[in-house]
Parts: C-alpha cells; sequence; structure tokens
C-alpha cells in the first residue's frame, strides 16, 4: 500500500480510535475516513489489513522514542526486553481497539500468517535499534525467531488484566533466556570482545 506518511498515520489513529467502539467485522473505510475527517478517497487503495498495518506500525515507532535512556551497560538480553517491552506500553492504552482488530485471529491462517509477519518486521526494527544485524541470512534468522518470541509475549498480553504485564513479562523473559542459552552468540547475546 502506498499512502503519503502523514495519512498512514491517521488511518492508524481513525482504526485504533473506532476499533475501540466497533466490532471490527463492522468497520469500513468509509467509517474510517469520517473518523480521520479525510474523504474516503485519501485512503485509497487501502484495505482493512493495511489499517492493521498501520496501526501496527504506529507500535513499532514507538520503540525507537527516547532511546538515550536506555542503559547503555544492560546486556543484549535486558535491551531486546526493555525495547519489546516499549511495544506492548504503546498498546496498552489501546487495548480494547488492539484487541478488537485481532477477533477471529486464531481461527484464521491467513491472519495467523500476517501477524507473524507483523512480528517479524517488529523484531527487524527491534534488532536495528538493539544494534544486533537484522539483515542477510542470519539477521533474517534472528528476525524469525525474535518474532516467534514477541507473537508469545503478545498471545500473554491478551491474557493480562488491563495495565498488568506480569504474564507479558513472564513470556518474554522466558523465552529471551531460552533464546540466549540456546544459540547465544550466534543469536546476537554475545559479541566478541564485550561479552554480556
Amino acid at each position: 500500500m502506498h499512502l503519503d506518511s502523514t495519512i498512514r498515520r491517521d488511518l492508524a489513529r481513525a482504526a485504533l480510535l473506532v476499533a475501540a467502539a466497533t466490532p471490527w467485522r463492522e468497520v469500513t473505510l468509509v467509517k474510517l475516513a469520517h473518523a480521520a475527517s479525510r474523504p474516503v478517497s485519501d485512503f485509497y487503495p487501502a484495505t482493512l489489513g493495511d489499517a492493521v498495518d498501520a496501526a501496527e506500525e504506529a507500535f513499532d515507532r514507538a520503540i525507537a522514542e527516547d532511546l538515550d535512556a536506555l542503559d547503555p551497560g544492560q546486556s543484549v538480553r535486558d535491551r531486546l526486553f526493555d525495547l519489546i517491552m516499549r511495544r506492548f506500553e504503546a498498546m496498552e492504552p489501546h487495548r480494547v481497539a488492539v484487541l478488537a482488530m485481532e477477533q477471529g485471529l486464531d481461527r484464521d491462517p491467513v491472519l495467523m500468517a500476517a501477524a507473524h509477519q507483523r512480528h517479524v518486521r517488529c523484531a527487524r526494527w527491534v534488532l536495528t535499534l538493539s544494534g544486533l544485524e537484522a539483515d542477510g541470512m542470519s539477521g533474517n534468522a534472528r528476525a524469525q525467531g525474535l518474532g516467534v518470541i514477541i507473537g508469545q509475549a503478545r498471545a500473554a498480553w491478551r491474557g493480562d488484566s488491563a495495565g498488568d504485564f506480569n504474564k507479558t513479562m513472564a513470556s518474554l523473559d522466558k523465552n529471551l533466556r531460552r533464546a540466549e542459552e540456546m544459540f547465544g552468540r550466534w543469536a546476537g547475546f554475545e559479541k566478541e570482545g564485550n561479552r554480556q
């Protein structure tokens, strides 16, 4: 989908606003355009799937805010944990809308595949922000693996009470530790001359 970045952000905001008050199966691009105070032609050639993508990208962008606040001395695993948790913190105020947009996800292989691709895209961004390779064969493998970990944490987030990240953090911590134990330096948890 090729949309101007401002229009894409308006689409994301409209999707989150409308999804918080309307069952997603009843949402249309006309309703999203109305919520965004834009003519529907501004959203051509978007689909509702693109609206979900735009909202998810907004959460990804939130990860990069105030990177200087991260502890430069923390381990790679802790850095990944902190960056991924930023995404869940950005999602939390929109919990109702996000859950509405995910309705039927577990029963639809197409939606599940699309969700996994979003998690991998998020993983590439997190790897880039953490200073780890996100391109090439090894970078792609890292992104795929971290994407699975993000997906598992997101499933846990759905089961958390509003404002409570206990299940989310437990899933993320457990699976990052497991990846560290299984893959070590290859996964980027250790670097030559800078063992974490």
